[in-house]
């Protein structure tokens, strides 16, 4: 048996038993895994995108790992969110879930959700701009367009770390909807 130390995101909760749940998660060291936790009346009930810091208990023979010492480091507030956030917000975490492979860390892509996490003021285009820099990473954002606001644009969040490219807050609505065309 090994126990690791690691922080993670939520990405989908599966219900197996009353009280019994797994949980795919991204972690920040290890990539995409599994684990499998009970709740109880003593802990907060997890939630998707809650970012964790945590201990796995792993086995060789064991595909679905265990967690225990977890600590709620963030997480999101759903509540006076507009649904369009909501949804750039599970769309990213789609995004994550479905590209990644199990057990391949992708530190960048965490720093990226830690950050639009850490935003108290976020909005549509900071999610869209995150949402670009993970496609960015997966080696499918596309830099080459004709308008070339866009194309500036597209080239900055390819050379700039996430802290940095969050910081565009200039971009208007109507290049706003073109970016967000690109995906």
């Amino acid at each position: 048996m090994s126990v690791f130390k690691t922080k993670w995101i939520i990405l989908k909760i599966t219900k197996v038993k009353d009280k019994d749940f797994i949980y795919d998660v991204f972690t920040y060291d290890y990539g995409k895994i599994k684990i499998q936790k009970k709740d109880t009346k003593k802990e907060k009930t997890l939630d998707i995108w809650y970012i964790v810091n945590f201990e796995i208990e792993t086995k060789q023979w064991r595909d679905i790992n265990k967690a225990k010492n977890i600590k709620i480091k963030s997480e999101f507030k759903y509540e006076n969110k507009e649904f369009k956030i909501i949804n750039e917000y599970l769309n990213i975490i789609w995004q994550i879930y479905t590209k990644i492979p199990e057990w391949l860390p992708f530190k960048d892509i965490f720093e990226i959700i830690e950050a639009i996490n850490d935003k108290n003021n976020l909005d549509s285009l900071k999610l869209i701009l995150a949402k670009l820099k993970i496609i960015d990473y997966f080696g499918e954002l596309k830099l080459e367009n004709d308008n070339i606001i866009i194309k500036k644009i597209l080239k900055f969040i390819n050379e700039n770390k996430i802290k940095e490219v969050l910081k565009l807050g200039w971009i208007d609505e109507k290049t706003q909807k073109e970016l967000k065309n690109i995906f």
